[in-house]
């Protein structure tokens, strides 16, 4: 997680909601203050991304040190917001004397060579993510809402697993957005699968639940199984699956969500 106020980024072990820094660093990050709107402004965006992919020499440039890791950004939240940009990165630096300045990226977050090495022993491609915050709340190390936040994930789980409707779209977000649906129509597609199926099974293994001032992020894997009406195996898939949840007359909502399919 970074904190753009001190320049630091800590490096954590998250386990039961609750985070342990093992080692924390300097990192230099936009040159424009504030949270990222536009592309090319500068600023090095706020929220909850996840590492998605690593880029090394030759086809990495040589300003970026020996190594950089692809941000998701703008993610599934960012894109409903209207933010555009692309590019963000955690990398390194051939030029050293940069990370005497905290404020010298074109938005990216940047640490020394030898310190992204260590780093890169801790990431685990499409799964960690990286939290930014305009400042670290003094109280975030605590578990704060994740028992509320764990309570709504299980919630819907049960809703879609039940093939309850209603109550499984109670937990959506008036703005949500997802394969080119918004609630509306993701409601009358979830509905249709209901009337296809008899059993539906989710089988969540590995969730995770992240916080941010800005919205909270679930992450698990999901082991999707359904038998057809008729008693037929119906569909049958396994692959990642991120939830954004944001606030919504005080309550948590899901406003978008991505799945990306693994192999089995």
């Amino acid at each position: 997680m970074v904190d753009k106020k001190t320049n630091k980024l800590f490096l954590t072990e998250y386990r039961d909601g609750q985070y342990t820094t093992i080692k924390q660093y300097h990192a230099t990050v936009g040159r424009v203050k504030g949270d990222k709107e536009d592309e090319g402004d500068l600023k090095t965006p706020e929220g909850i991304y996840i590492l998605h992919s690593r880029t090394a020499p030759p086809q990495l440039k040589a300003k970026f040190g020996v190594m950089a890791f692809n941000l998701n950004y703008p993610n599934a939240f960012d894109q409903i917001a209207g933010r555009t940009g692309f590019g963000i990165m955690l990398h390194a630096t051939n030029e050293p004397e940069r990370l005497k300045q905290n404020y010298d990226s074109e938005g990216c977050v940047v640490v020394e060579n030898q310190e992204i090495r260590e780093i890169e022993k801790q990431i685990r491609l499409g799964l960690t993510p990286m939290l930014i915050f305009a400042e670290l709340p003094p109280d975030f190390m605590a578990s704060g809402k994740i028992p509320e936040l764990k309570g709504f994930f299980e919630g819907w789980i049960n809703a879609w697993e039940t093939e309850n409707i209603n109550s499984y779209i109670d937990h959506y977000h008036s703005d949500f957005s997802a394969q080119g649906m918004n609630r509306k129509h993701w409601k009358e597609y979830k509905a249709s699968l209901n009337k296809r199926y008899s059993t539906i099974k989710i089988g969540p293994e590995d969730v995770r639940y992240y916080k941010h001032p800005k919205y909270s992020v679930v992450t698990f894997t999901q082991n999707y199984r359904s038998t057809m009406k008729n008693g037929w195996a119906g569909h049958k898939s396994r692959g990642t699956k991120i939830l954004y949840v944001a606030e919504e007359s005080g309550k948590p909502k899901i406003i978008a969500e991505t799945y990306t399919t693994l192999m089995w």
